[in-house]
């Protein structure tokens, strides 16, 4: 049965979160060889690296890869006697430590050892309500949760039914709540098993129209109205995700996502800069208003059309931006940019905290119509379609007057005050929706790349940090 905490749950790979020093991933089943793997990811620079392996058949596997870069990943590969062991790690580090457990089984029947691989599209989880997936060995049962954006279960079942290996089978719910997360697990009559959980969620912002003064970046007084609206309903999706967090005994982190846009009137490279610069103003708007989710904006300048126009048109359609909030950096393609620059990270949540009251037009804005999600109508699945949009509420991030654009933007922002590299931030997040080719492991991307790629969820964070010394 699934258990009611993540936590809880049998993992077959950990995964820890990007801020934390270092993440691990495993097989929990090792080849019909003995092979098994463990690697670990250090996502910051660490000296003095020793890596300890003991299993209770006794061995032991050792490793002192020393000084390692951060983002690099140290497999370790070793061949397993028993048919079910359990191991201990531990990792020490000149300002690491981490200790373990995890257990692996020696495959017992023939079939390919890999991972549930996930078949659907967004429009399938959003609109039609199901999820599809492709097993790589045969299972004799399988198991499903489906959570809501409140954190309650809103589909779960256990279906005691052969899926051969290679087939696919598919989960459904009824229910037209947006969807937060869904978990499945598979196994077979030898007690391996398949886990897939991913977090197809994330909320565009709704908002009106911004006007800047034609090749300026600076927000003036009588605009910030309208930026107060659109942070007071993304304070009222910030909370609620706080909210899902605790419920599900979770530990995401969210992302808020400005992106600005200009129709092709003027110079292509001014208008990039031009739109650079007006998302990192509104980026840091909703920064200077206490937003505690980590901060990154783009500007897409002409590139991203949301109607396709010849050079030199005057298209208000063109003029917008993008507001988001998700749990993973959005895939690069169409009208989404593949680099992004860091505003800040994720801060505390204030003290005593009091939500802004919702604008009386964004009261409704996360009621799900029919299959849709949060306030876009389309961000609870695979992606996030733009073509949709009327351009009516929008931020015109364009040449006000039709002029050339000014080329007074800035590209940096590593800071709520500047600084950065414009084309600062690790790759876009692309192939399949919220995963990888290769288990649960995080940075191996295929190279299909959706609008929103789905999040693989958080688990646990293990490193810890030593204290400098005086």
């Amino acid at each position: 049965m699934l258990l009611p905490h993540i936590a809880g749950l049998a993992l077959s790979a950990v995964v820890a979160s990007a801020a934390d020093p270092v993440s691990y991933e495993y097989s929990p089943q090792a080849d019909s060889s003995g092979k098994a793997r463990l690697t670990v990811t250090f996502n910051e620079p660490a000296n003095g690296v020793e890596i300890t392996i003991r299993g209770s058949d006794g061995s032991t596997i050792k490793r002192s890869p020393g000084s390692v870069k951060g983002g690099k990943d140290v497999t370790i590969t070793w061949t397993q006697k028993g048919k079910q062991v359990r191991y201990e790690m531990e990792l020490t580090a000149s300002e690491l430590s981490g200790n373990f457990t995890f257990e692996i089984i020696k495959a017992a029947a023939k079939g390919k050892i890999g991972k549930l691989k996930f078949k659907s599209s967004r429009e399938d989880i959003v609109d039609r309500h199901k999820a599809i997936y492709k097993t790589p060995f045969t299972l004799t049962s399988y198991e499903y949760k489906v959570i809501d954006d409140d954190g309650d279960a809103i589909a779960s079942e256990v279906v005691n039914e052969e899926v051969a290996a290679g087939s696919t089978f598919t989960i459904k719910w009824d229910s037209p709540a947006n969807v937060f997360m869904i978990e499945v697990r598979g196994e077979d009559e030898f007690g391996r098993f398949v886990e897939d959980r991913r977090v197809p969620y994330s909320a565009e912002i709704p908002h009106t129209n911004v006007n800047f003064d034609s090749g300026k970046f600076s927000i003036k007084p009588g605009e910030m109205p309208k930026l107060d609206e659109a942070v007071a309903v993304a304070f009222h999706e910030l909370d609620k995700l706080d909210r899902v967090n605790q419920a599900v005994n979770a530990n995401l982190t969210p992302q808020l996502y400005i992106v600005g846009y200009t129709d092709t009137v003027g110079n292509a490279g001014k208008n990039q800069k031009l739109s650079q610069s007006r998302a990192k103003a509104i980026a840091k708007y909703f920064y200077d208003q206490g937003f505690w989710a980590e901060i990154l904006y783009s500007g897409m300048g002409e590139r991203g059309l949301m109607v396709e126009t010849d050079d030199n048109v005057d298209e208000v359609r063109n003029r917008r931006a993008l507001y988001l909030i998700a749990f993973q950096r959005p895939g690069a393609g169409g009208a989404i940019p593949s680099r992004w620059t860091t505003l800040s990270g994720a801060r505390t949540r204030p003290p005593g905290f009091q939500l802004p009251a919702l604008p009386d037009k964004y009261a409704d804005y996360d009621k799900p119509k029919g299959g849709s999600t949060s306030s876009s109508g389309d961000g609870g699945g695979g992606g996030l379609d733009l073509t949709d949009d009327d351009g009516g509420d929008s931020v015109d991030l364009g040449d006000d007057d039709g002029g050339d654009a000014s080329d007074a933007g800035m590209s940096g922002g590593a800071s709520p005050d500047g600084g950065g590299d414009g084309a600062g931030g690790p790759p876009p997040v692309e192939g399949e929706p919220g995963a990888t080719s290769k288990g649960c492991s995080v940075g191996a991307h295929d190279a299909t790349p959706l609008p929103l790629s789905l999040g693989w969820l958080v688990l646990i964070g293990w490193a810890r940090r030593r204290r400098r010394a005086a």
